[in-house]
């Protein structure tokens, strides 16, 4: 126990400075995205506000939003204004704490190098470090769901602390769910994954003893959780807000998985090969009793009757964290076929901790030690050589060049104009976290044409922004009009866009714009006695690509 303690002690903070070392480089490099902006502004808003949003017209990701809410307080009173770097460090600081949670679900319930294998594939995963370095729930949503699984590991497998253990598992799957609703899909795993172990297992296995005593358990911990997530899911399924996404195909199960392992394609078959490989030696292990096979699941050498022993734990997780990897993805992919489309990447990245768990279990089920460092070595040298690919191409969208080019050459009376301003979209969300994250005097005035409102979180009229008659108004109490092109949603809203910048181009006079792959700003003078005299050279801009 002490060595076990000892161990947990070094290591644990080595792979949470390491894993946080990856998740900072270059974490306020890449311009936030709209869903990022979203978040931060979000939370910005006055607590009852942000209260009444959240547990009304935006019911996901709660938790996060409050956490955030309190974060961005904090930062603002130490006199730190939400830069990218700022707000997404909470991020970086929760995908990090769960690098070494997923090495103690390893070291304790499978072997010191099934963890080291899996904490070292996750904290250098592709996937798992695009929410690592993203103002979005789902770093902290796999921190709980560790979490949880390692309450529920201990719970079921122990002989002490049960009640604790079931105590840690509803704290920490409630909050799961309150960040981030696919978690329910994650509780759903576990009750497959318990009632699949306490199914398949023969009666005088050891712990099938120990998971029917802890049934009672099980079931007061669903009925507590069941009824704590109550207001969540009161608003929560209401209705589906996911229609962007598109029914999944079965093409877009490899898809999933290709991003898992960073496009690469040797990775991934690596990866599902020691996957195999784990959970049929386990099982030939522990089934073939009577006979001395070359095979050890465990790193701990020692005689036939000892490995048989641990064997008896290892089959169980094996299985449940199988469960843990197939059911979400089953699931989501069944329900998506329907309105409720909850089969995305973003989504299922929670399945991430199990694959390398199980990938580590495989690795420490080879037999011979030389083969087994190779085969890890092997393993994170392909997972490190596709990190600098994700560095390369972390950029989602690019609003800072365009907020920056409009804070520079924003004068005093000047107007901002954001089209299209529906919540979906967010053009004027995205450009007003740029303007409270890099102060400056540019502001979006109340008249704005299709200003959008976190009071009615809406915009009013989301198309007066392309109204010749509401731009001809709002030009009129302006020298100066920015017209600002973002994240449209359709060819209608496409031609409306280009219908409103004709009719300026016939108005006004042009001076400069910006172009992004992401947003446009175009800057017009209503002033007639000065167009006679303005003259500028027009300037374009084009951003490197997106991710």
């Amino acid at each position: 126990l002490a060595a076990w303690i000892s161990s947990n002690w070094v290591l644990s903070p080595f792979l949470f400075t390491l894993a946080l070392g990856f998740n900072l480089y270059h974490l306020g490099t890449p311009s936030i995205w709209f869903d990022e902006a979203f978040s931060v502004e979000l939370a910005r808003q006055p607590l009852p506000l942000l209260w009444h949003i959240i547990f009304g017209l935006e019911p996901n990701m709660e938790l996060y939003y409050l956490l955030l809410h309190g974060w961005l307080a904090v930062t603002g009173m130490l006199g730190q204004h939400s830069t990218e770097f700022v707000v997404r460090l909470p991020s970086a600081i929760f995908a990090a704490l769960s690098t070494v949670v997923v090495f103690l679900l390893g070291r304790r319930f499978l072997t010191m190098p099934a963890g080291l294998v899996a904490a070292g594939l996750y904290l250098l995963n592709d996937l798992q470090l695009v929410y690592a370095q993203q103002a979005r729930s789902y770093s902290l949503q796999l921190l709980l769901i560790c979490i949880a699984w390692y309450a529920f590991f201990a719970a079921i497998t122990g002989e002490s602390y049960t009640k604790c253990w079931w105590i840690c598992y509803i704290g920490a799957t409630t909050l799961a769910v309150y960040s981030h609703l696919f978690s329910l899909f994650i509780l759903l795993a576990q009750l497959c994954s318990f009632s699949g172990i306490l199914l398949l297992s023969k009666p005088w296995e050891p712990w099938r003893s120990k998971m029917r005593r802890q049934v009672p358990w099980l079931f007061i911990s669903l009925a507590a959780i069941d009824v704590l997530i109550i207001p969540v899911l009161l608003v929560g399924l209401q209705g589906s807000k996911t229609g962007w996404l598109l029914a999944p195909h079965l093409r877009d199960i490899a898809l999933l998985l290709l991003s898992i392992s960073g496009d690469s394609k040797i990775y991934l078959f690596v990866l599902v090969a020691c996957c195999i490989a784990g959970l049929f030696l386990t099982t030939l292990a522990y089934f073939s009793r009577s006979i001395s096979l070359p095979i050890r699941i465990t790193w701990i050498s020692g005689a036939d009757g000892k490995c048989r022993a641990e064997l008896q734990q290892f089959l169980p997780i094996g299985l449940a964290l199988l469960c843990w990897l197939i059911v979400p993805v089953v699931a989501s992919y069944i329900v998506s076929q329907g309105s409720p489309r909850l089969f995305s990447s973003r989504y299922l990245v929670t399945i991430v901790p199990p694959l390398f768990l199980l990938v580590g279990m495989g690795v420490a089920g080879l037999r011979w030690y030389r083969i087994q460092m190779l085969l890890a070595v092997g393993l994170l040298a392909l997972a490190l050589s596709v990190v600098p690919l994700y560095y390369r191409s972390a950029q989602v969208e690019d609003w800072n060049a365009a907020s920056f080019w409009l804070e520079h050459h924003y004068q005093v009376g000047d107007g901002l104009v954001c089209y299209d301003n529906a919540v979906e979209q967010g053009c004027q969300i995205s450009i007003e976290y740029y303007l409270h994250a890099y102060p400056s005097t540019a502001y979006f005035t109340s008249d704005s044409p299709g200003a959008f409102s976190w009071a009615t979180f809406s915009s009013a009229r989301p198309n007066a922004a392309v109204d010749p008659t509401v731009l001809a108004s709002y030009g009129a109490k302006h020298p100066r009009i920015f017209f600002i092109v973002g994240r449209l949603s359709d060819n209608t809203a496409v031609a409306r866009a280009k219908a409103a910048q004709s009719w300026l181009d016939n108005h006004y006079h042009f001076i400069a714009q910006i172009v992004t792959r992401t947003v446009t700003v175009r800057l017009y003078t209503t002033d007639r006695i000065e167009m006679s005299r303005f003259i500028a050279p027009q300037e374009v801009f084009h951003d490197s690509g997106e991710r």
